[in-house]
């Protein structure tokens, strides 16, 4: 992930973001789909790929807070830093997921969200 100005945002988005990615393997949730988002808000477990209440009750909270702390980031260091700092969080799980994808022996996907970032310096 790119350095920020507020590595100190960076650092709790980076950890809500890492948190929602376990959360989603163990529901089998894709967070890129259509409306999934959308339907945990409004508290639909069938939007999960494998039965797990509790898992899907922790997923659909954090969610919700999740946009509670994206808009106190806005609020704080405003929308452009906030909005470098999730673009950054996006590459770097998009990446893990084609590395993931590519371990499993499945061709990583090709839309937008799993291109390959750049290298780090």
């Amino acid at each position: 992930m790119q350095k920020s100005r507020h590595a100190s945002w960076a650092r709790h988005l980076d950890g809500i973001a890492d948190e929602l990615l376990r959360l989603c393997i163990a529901c089998d949730v894709r967070l890129d789909k259509p409306e999934t988002i959308e339907r945990i808000i409004r508290n639909d477990p069938t939007v999960c790929g494998r039965h797990n209440p509790i898992g899907f009750h922790k997923l659909h909270s954090l969610v919700i807070a999740t946009y509670d702390s994206l808009k106190k980031s806005i609020d704080r260091i405003g929308p452009e830093e906030t909005r470098l700092i999730a673009e950054a969080i996006i590459e770097r799980i998009a990446h893990q997921r084609a590395l993931g994808e590519s371990a499993s022996g499945e061709i990583p996907s090709t839309d937008t969200q799993a291109t390959d970032p750049e290298p780090n310096p």
